[in-house]
């Protein structure tokens, strides 16, 4: 079998029959940000660096990104707005929680940072700027450069409890209403008309119209290395390891929009 067809598979397996879904953040807004370790983020610009002669076509810039990840996490999401992953299995009434499948095709960069003293006692240190030497950096910020594709499903349990690690009971939870929220799809870094006539609009969140968005997902996958596909490398996430949660993030984001991360194209 293809990878291709794996990857379709497999995403229908995970997501088949759920429904409806609210909460409709996307998992890269900074509110939602951890105080450490790996955060995603809504695509920010980068520049190419492009050696050689020629503009580079979608091989040679997908040659540049050699690592790829998927991942499906579940994680709370706390009063505060933060969202806390763990091996959570039930999810209980009032209580929020999201559920992410994440498709990225990357290369990891780095960064160097100055930091000021802060006031807040849990925050040592805080963001202050950029380094432009990186000798005279105070900490190294990985930072990941790539495409890919993101389903975010951010849902609260109206009433009783339900079974987080079945997403197919996840569904039949919200058919009965136990269950609501949003479905939110992602490309990230990825356009053009093929990709644009694909991606599903439906009237109404229900079991099919998630299946047709995961069927969507698999075959813009499939369709990264044809010509009528834009490939444009951003910046999907970096690595906090500064702490301070939303305002460390605020900080990366406005520097990086600044001075945009460089991606070498041999």
């Amino acid at each position: 079998m293809r990878p291709k067809h794996l990857f379709l598979l497999s995403l229908i397996i995970i997501f088949s029959g759920c429904a409806s879904w609210s909460v409709p953040d996307t998992l890269g807004d900074p509110k939602n940000a951890q105080s450490f370790g790996y955060h995603p983020i809504d695509p920010l610009p980068v520049n190419l660096n492009v050696t050689g002669s020629g503009s580079p076509d979608n091989e040679r810039l997908l040659k540049a990104l050699p690592d790829e990840t998927m991942r499906l996490a579940i994680g709370k999401i706390e009063g505060n707005g933060g969202i806390t992953y763990g091996p959570a299995q039930a999810g209980y009434k009032g209580s929020s929680y999201v559920v992410v499948v994440d498709y990225i095709k990357f290369n990891t960069r780095s960064f160097g940072v100055k930091l000021e003293d802060s006031a807040d006692a849990e925050v040592k240190t805080k963001f202050a700027s950029l380094a432009p030497n990186p000798a005279e950096a105070d900490v190294i910020v990985p930072v990941y450069i790539g495409v890919g594709l993101r389903l975010t499903a951010n849902i609260t349990v109206n009433e009783g409890s339900v079974n987080l690690g079945s997403l197919f009971a996840l569904g039949v939870a919200a058919q009965s209403k136990k269950v609501s929220g949003t479905l939110v799809v992602q490309t990230l870094g990825l356009s053009g008309e093929s990709i644009s006539t694909i991606i599903p609009m439906p009237s109404e969140i229900n079991a099919s119209t998630i299946q047709n968005a995961l069927l969507a997902l698999g075959a813009i996958k499939a369709k990264m290395y044809d010509t009528g596909t834009i490939v444009t490398p951003r910046v999907v996430g970096v690595y906090n390891n500064l702490g301070g949660g939303e305002k460390t993030i605020n900080g990366f984001i406005s520097s990086m929009l600044q001075k945009p991360q460089i991606l070498d194209i041999p």
